[in-house]
């Protein structure tokens, strides 16, 4: 005590000397002084005290760790948390309040007396917190927890691979550094987030041998509207897990340094054949399939889920934990890297496939049956044909008038299940009497089954049951498959249902033109004379008898009365497709008459007003361009286009090109300028 009031008084004295003295130093910077604490402990031996999955430990000695601050949530993707790290490991702590990074900045040093707190886990990363509850340290106790120290100590990050961290526990809550790493290819030139509705979301980071891990950013982050980069490069963050998925976290996007050229992963990997694949008891390391969709999404007589694929060899049923969107006919590379294969009812799966580290190789392939075979055969090698497309000669099918539910398909030589969604587009649609060539997928479910993907394809010949009173609908995409490569005669009895996406009111159509699109495509729709539906409306269209065509390389239904539309309901959605320029340019053919979504358009050249350059406006996404064409009759044609980019550009993939064969012109027809945002 005697001590410190001898200090006082000196200062005392010092600063009256100085305050009269006639020369002032004002060039002599202020000392900081910062505690001296020595740890007792390192983060590792705490974290050692608690077991994941376990009940939160008290810490009852009177430990002292030393951390360097690595995180920060001065852009709002980490919230109320503040992560340390020494040479050991690293730990989250839980604390009320917001704006950490005024006081505890990355590069921070500091000091945690840990006696009093708990140590326990969320999702399998450790935390330190106030109670066994989990809950964060208040504001008012962080004094007596947390003593700041230094600033601008070095971070030193963790230089590691993806096969590290998915393999080891260490990392966790650690700053770490990946190279050689890109976005996967749909998540590049995607926002981080959900700006919008403030929704965390994920996103794909993949090395060069397809290795892949999540990059989780919240909706709040200040950077969650920004776009993802389509390089490849080195990424900074915190690793954390949530359950059995390893994530990664960034502080802000400058944490991404991904300006280098993409590597191809999808040349890493050794192909196998999927009959290897289906023999395997372990998928074999760093292997791959390359393989052809066979299933078709668009009807829904399979879950939005699952896919199934097919090479040379055999076939195989693909699970994913999300909605997928490859297409019949798209030739794709599968890495199996992470997969496993199960057993769901009697079907082979291959789970644990990313849709998003799948290379896309082509699209619009007809694939034809693996195997021509009687029913017979088809029950007796029925594990060999599972998954694949197969294709039954002088069938017929009996059970029911609907193609809903479980029907009886049979030859000569035997029966099988018919198995039809009850959720499929065409459920409803008349089955088909008589003698029939029937194409389907071999599946099981307890029992083998066959599964069409729309009768309007994969059945041929025999009557509508019941003499064939009423029209049948079919779905768009059926009907886009009647196209033979000159103008065809629809038959009768053949109608289609959808949804307008075309807006009449702002003229960027002709007066006798509507697009209609349903879930499983779109088509342009050319009455006899102007029409009066609306955007959004539903209606129904008997197109029996009508001539499917082209129009300089555009397909649409033609020779159609206005009376033979019904208007069904007004104000219903279609949701654009999300999707970059090169996506749409690779999937023209299949998303043609569709709406589309291109996020993030950063110039838009060839003329300063919609309707200029005779319409052709070149809109620019960083992936590739895309004429956006207005007509010059259109109301908003001569108004100005934006100034300020980046905008969102929504529209229909349309083509225009006189050239015979056709060889693009594609383009985007927007409804009114509401659609740019």
């Amino acid at each position: 005590m005697k001590n410190y009031f001898y200090l006082l008084l000196f200062s005392w004295i010092t600063l009256s000397l100085g305050l009269g003295s006639c020369k002032k130093q004002f060039d002599e910077p202020p000392v900081s002084e910062y505690p001296s604490i020595t740890p007792n402990a390192t983060i590792a031996e705490v974290k050692a005290l608690h077991t994941i999955g376990n009940t939160a430990d008290s810490i009852t000695d009177s430990l002292v760790i030393e951390g360097i601050v690595v995180s920060s949530d001065e852009k709002g993707n980490f919230y109320k948390q503040l992560i340390i790290q020494d040479d050991s490991a690293g730990i989250e702590i839980r604390i009320e309040m917001s704006n950490l990074y005024n006081d505890y900045p990355v590069g921070r040093k500091v000091w945690v007396k840990c006696q009093g707190l708990y140590v326990g886990d969320y999702q399998g990363n450790h935390q330190l917190t106030i109670n066994a509850n989990g809950d964060r340290i208040p504001e008012g106790l962080l004094s007596k927890y947390i003593v700041a120290g230094p600033k601008d100590q070095l971070v030193q990050p963790k230089v590691v691979t993806i096969d590290q961290i998915k393999n080891t526990t260490i990392y966790r809550n650690m700053l770490v550094e990946l190279s050689q790493v890109q976005f996967a290819t749909l998540d590049t030139n995607q926002t981080y987030a959900d700006a919008v509705g403030q929704l965390s979301l994920n996103r794909t980071i993949q090395d060069c041998n397809g290795n892949t891990i999540i990059l989780r950013t919240s909706g709040y982050a200040g950077f969650a509207s920004d776009r993802t980069a389509s390089g490849s490069g080195i990424a900074l963050g915190i690793h954390t897990n949530f359950g059995s998925d390893a994530q990664l976290y960034i502080r802000d996007v400058t944490d991404l340094n991904l300006i280098n050229t993409r590597c191809s992963p999808s040349t890493a990997g050794n192909l196998i054949s999927i009959a290897t694949l289906r023999a395997s008891t372990i998928i074999p390391t760093n292997s791959k399939i390359r393989a052809y969709v066979i299933s078709d999404r668009g009807t829904s007589n399979i879950v939005g889920q699952n896919m199934v694929v097919m090479d040379a060899s055999a076939g195989i049923t693909v699970r994913f934990t999300s909605t997928h969107s490859f297409n019949e006919g798209d030739e794709l590379e599968i890495p199996l890297t992470g997969g496993t294969i199960s057993d769901f009812n009697g079907l082979m799966q291959l789970e644990g496939i990313l849709s998003s580290n799948i290379t896309l190789v082509s699209t619009g392939n007809a694939v034809p049956p693996l195997y021509t075979t009687t029913v017979q055969n088809l029950i007796t090698n029925a594990e060999l044909y599972e998954s694949c497309l197969i294709k039954i000669l002088n069938a017929n099918i009996s059970g029911a008038t609907t193609y809903s539910g479980t029907l009886t398909l049979a030859d000569a030589t035997g029966s099988v299940d018919l198995f039809t969604r009850f959720d499929a587009t065409f459920a409803g649609n008349t089955v088909a009497c008589g003698n029939i060539d029937i194409t389907g997928i071999m599946g099981q479910f307890t029992t083998y089954q066959v599964s069409v993907r729309d009768p309007a394809v994969d059945i041929v010949g025999g009557t509508p049951c019941g003499g064939g009173g009423g029209s049948t609908i079919t779905s768009i995409r059926s009907a886009r498959a009647l196209f033979t490569g000159a103008n065809t005669t629809l038959g009768t009895n053949l109608k289609i249902k959808g949804i307008v996406i075309s807006e009449r009111n702002a003229a960027n159509l002709v007066s006798q033109n509507l697009v209609l699109q349903d879930s499983s495509g779109g088509i342009v729709v050319r009455f006899n004379a102007a029409h009066t539906f609306n955007v959004d409306d539903e209606i129904e269209v008997n197109i029996s008898g009508a001539t499917l065509g082209e129009f300089n390389g555009l397909l649409q239904i033609s020779g159609i009365a206005t009376t033979t539309a019904t208007f069904i309901s007004a104000s219903n959605t279609i949701t654009p497709r999300i999707a970059t320029i090169s996506q749409i340019l690779a999937n023209a053919e299949t998303w043609e008459s569709t709406l589309v979504k291109i996020n993030g358009v950063n110039s838009m050249t060839g003329g300063t007003t919609y309707g200029a350059n005779t319409g052709n406006i070149t809109l620019n996404d960083g992936t590739g361009t895309l004429i956006m064409y207005t007509r010059s009759a259109a109301t908003f044609s001569g108004t100005n286009l934006p100034t300020v980019f980046p905008v969102n550009v929504t529209g229909i993939v349309g083509q225009y090109d006189t050239t015979v064969p056709t060889t693009s012109g594609y383009q985007i027809l927007i409804r009114t300028t509401n659609d740019i945002n």
